[in-house]
């Protein structure tokens, strides 16, 4: 693990600040996120509805398209923010779910690996991912300020293309029902190792506590 953290530890990026205040709601970026959830979810029902299994897989390519789109452009537009970090996260399960609902219907084969998947990705994974506002970071890709390991194996852009599209290219690639399952097993196992080394760290509502409690200097907020 020691290895995996040095390999990954140049890619990691500058941590932005916080934004002090309430979070706005109306960003480019989170407008971006919307239009990836209501074209996506649209196409994924329009496709279930007449059966088409192409425009399963163009509701797919949107979905892919738009969520890379989303976080550069809060990035280029320095509108990063915790709640459309959140707002990311819930698109990324809600699609996901429908593409593999309708694809399910069509390949029942698929099932168990789908049904495997499905538990790791819109639960363990969810999870996870969430974790990320117990501590000042905006999302989780910036969790290498909290631990370098869990962010390497989880939100690397490797990591990302390994939790996503290679269980697509077993199933639909190479058709392999089987290795789909013990890769979503193995995927599995990764995420309870992370949910387990995140729960070895110092909790950090305890430091918030602890601060909390502290002293006030004679004269503070007078």
């Amino acid at each position: 693990m020691r290895l995996l953290s040095s390999l990954v530890q140049p890619r990691a990026s500058a941590i932005p600040p916080l934004r002090a205040g309430p979070e706005p709601w109306r960003t480019w970026a989170n407008l971006v996120t919307l239009v990836r959830a209501v074209a996506g979810l649209a196409l994924f029902a329009v496709a279930a509805a007449l059966g088409s299994e192409p425009l399963n897989f163009i509701g797919l390519a949107v979905y892919w398209v738009l969520d890379i789109a989303d976080g550069a452009v809060a990035r280029a537009l320095g509108q990063e923010t915790r709640l459309g970090a959140q707002l990311d996260i819930l698109a990324d399960r809600l699609l996901c779910f429908f593409f593999y609902f309708n694809y399910m219907s069509w390949h029942p084969g698929v099932i168990v690996p789908v049904s495997l998947f499905m538990f790791q990705f819109a639960f363990l994974d969810h999870f996870l991912s969430n974790q990320f506002i117990r501590w000042p970071i905006l999302s989780p890709n910036y969790f290498h300020a909290v631990d370098r390991v869990v962010w390497a194996l989880n939100w690397t852009g490797p990591a990302k293309v390994v939790n996503g599209a290679l269980m697509l290219c077993l199933l639909v690639g190479a058709q392999a029902v089987w290795v789909a399952s013990a890769f979503s097993i193995v995927m599995m196992g990764v995420k309870v190792y992370s949910i387990r080394r995140l729960g070895r760290l110092p909790p950090p509502e305890d430091e918030m506590a602890r601060l909390s409690r502290r002293p006030r200097l004679a004269g503070a907020g007078a």
